[in-house]
């Protein structure tokens, strides 16, 4: 369609979208590759955007264009010119915030540099962007391992030297942290699932200079050795420094900064786990400042971790959650079965928020994995109106769990309130999840969420993660994520080439030869793309308006650099954005359309 047809189309489309109440600053779609994720609707080449949602996709609004009435209005027409569009990506559990307040610039390229000349490439490029004597950091989202020095030998990786930092970035001050390490004690899948928050470091000489001239520091750090390698004690004193001296303004900063960084790569929400050193609410802020600016434009759905009193060691499970939830609705007329009931009040409503940062539920800890612990905290759960959960499970833990819940869904509790189905709780790791297991968890109505970390750490787990099991086991509700920013990437086209090739950072193929005799767990891209869409809406039940391009859905959505369903299978983690619509806005352009 040339530029002049593609004018008389927006007036007619004008017309029609007036007819339906929408207005001239909405926005068309033409000549796209649309992937919809919409079983019904699975492919089109058109899309219409009214207001913050999808009007019709593949329709023809502006069919009879040259009978139109003239108009004075217009509409954005933009021209895909055959790109890939698919729906914004969505992350079902990512350690997003926590990685959002981190100390510094963040070395967003950095995660995605597998060689060291590529990561001199992304500090090169980093340093273009931050102001000099600013600090250009990586936390988490890396091994140090990662960075091969010769891209053929994949034993090669390390830290790039102080020296080689004093280099490429001669005017700020780096910091490399890496946030997990493995520590299995055995060989058999009772001796993983076992890790510190922690790992090495390495600093540049600006960065050791502004350390060692602190006089004191507060918190306490050690000396930093001249040649800027940091011991895993050492790299968590600093850590803990910059939690503790990274300002609110600096924290929104950073945050802001992950925002537009998510959005050129396509992610478009986040199911946010909290997670260790993670401070509930403090820790919030920097997201509820820019939601107040109207700057929070990745949709946050955030887990309240149940939490022991202050000064109270050792509470868990039950306890804990008496001090976040209000007493069960329902117990001062009714004899509940379970858990004793305590009146009191607590934070008792559940999805609390906005479009853009709101509640999921619990996690990602409900209770100590077992099945005692599991049947009681679920008990006392389904007493309060909607509330949902999200459980870590691995290995020997996942069979506890599903026991817990099924015991606790067969008691007659007078005092329940609803369904556990209609919660959307879920599983999340699940690697050494069995054929069994999984099909336990579709019986209960229960999701199955599965992570990536063996990508980055592959001695964290005994096997999977289960791609192949989980797509294949009929009616469970699955969803993707990375399980990052510390313990792996935040970029899910990382995660995607890991699920279709099986291979880990190093390029070891990981998936085909399962240890639990599961068979091969790649997938495809398409139903990788599955679980980062309309899979993961489902586990912040919002399945019926987001995670698909159909008409009265959420108008989120990307159009893609490349077509990832015909590029190298060891090339996805390269595709981008060029342009990401959220809520029906613009929210990144790379100019190129």
């Amino acid at each position: 369609m040339g530029p002049q047809k593609v004018l008389i189309a927006a007036v007619a489309l004008l017309t029609v979208l007036c007819a339906q109440g929408l207005y001239a600053d909405d926005i068309r779609i033409v000549n796209a590759n649309v992937v919809t994720m919409d079983d019904e609707n699975p492919t089109a080449d058109t899309l219409l955007i009214g207001g913050n949602r999808i009007v019709s996709v593949g329709a023809d609004a502006a069919d009879g264009a040259d009978q139109a009435e003239s108009t004075d209005g217009g509409i954005t027409v933009i021209d895909a010119r055959g790109a890939i569009v698919i729906p914004g990506l969505i992350d079902q559990h990512l350690h997003w915030n926590r990685s959002a307040i981190t100390w510094g610039y963040a070395l967003h390229r950095g995660e995605n540099a597998f060689t060291l000349q590529d990561l001199e490439a992304a500090i090169r490029a980093r340093t273009a962007e931050v102001p000099e004597g600013e600090w250009i950091a990586l936390f988490g989202r890396h091994n140090h391992l990662q960075f091969l020095e010769d891209p053929d030998d994949p034993l090669s990786g390390r830290y790039p030297t102080r020296q080689e930092l004093d280099e490429w970035a001669p005017d700020h001050a780096v910091l490399f942290s890496q946030r997990f390490t493995p520590t299995p004690v055995g060989a058999g899948p009772e001796d993983f699932n076992r890790a510190t928050f922690t790992g090495p470091g390495q600093m540049n000489s600006s960065a050791i200079n502004f350390f060692n001239g602190l006089s004191p520091a507060v918190p306490p750090v050690a000396e930093i050795p001249a040649d800027g390698s940091l011991s895993n004690d050492l790299n968590q004193q600093v850590y803990e420094w910059t939690r503790a001296n990274n300002t609110l303004e600096e924290q929104t900063r950073s945050t802001l900064d992950l925002v537009r960084w998510s959005h050129g790569i396509g992610l478009v929400g986040v199911g946010d786990a909290g997670g260790s050193g993670f401070r509930q609410t403090q820790d919030f802020m920097p997201l509820l400042e820019l939601a107040r600016r109207g700057q929070l434009t990745v949709r946050n759905r955030y887990q309240i971790r149940p939490a022991g009193a202050p000064g109270v060691d050792g509470q868990s499970g039950v306890a804990a959650l008496r001090n976040l939830l209000s007493a069960a609705p329902l117990a001062a007329t009714m004899e509940c079965a379970g858990p004793e009931e305590i009146p009191g009040e607590g934070f008792h409503l559940s999805r609390v928020g906005g479009p853009y940062f709101r509640n999921m539920g619990l996690g990602e800890f409900l209770a100590a994995p077992t099945a005692d612990s599991i049947e009681e905290a679920v008990i006392f759960l389904l007493r309060r109106p909607d509330w949902s959960f999200h459980q870590h499970a691995e290995a020997g833990q996942i069979a506890q769990v599903i026991e817990g819940i099924r015991r606790a869904v067969s008691r007659d509790d007078p005092c329940r309130i609803g369904s556990l189905a209609d919660r959307h709780a879920s599983l999340e790791h699940l690697n050494d999840a069995t054929a069994a297991d999984l099909a336990n968890l579709a019986g209960l109505g229960v999701g199955a969420g599965i992570q990536a970390v063996r990508f980055l750490f592959p001695g964290w787990q005994y096997s999977g993660p289960p791609y192949r099991a989980a797509v294949d086991t009929p009616n469970l509700n699955f969803g993707f994520g990375a399980d990052g920013m510390f313990a792996g990437p935040g970029n899910p086209w990382t995660i995607l080439q890991f699920m279709v090739t099986g291979e880990n950072y190093r390029g070891e193929d990981i998936l085909t030869a399962d240890s639990l005799g599961r068979g091969p767990q790649q997938i495809t891209l398409m139903e990788g793309l599955r679980g980062f869409t309309r899979g993961a809406a489902w586990f912040t039940r919002e399945e019926h308006e987001r995670g698909q391009l159909k008409a009265g859905f959420l108008a989120d959505l990307v159009i893609l650099n490349r077509n990832p369903f015909e590029a190298d299978t060891r090339q996805i983690r390269e595709t981008r954005a060029v342009l990401t619509i959220v809520d029906g806005e613009i929210v990144y352009s790379d100019g190129s359309l």
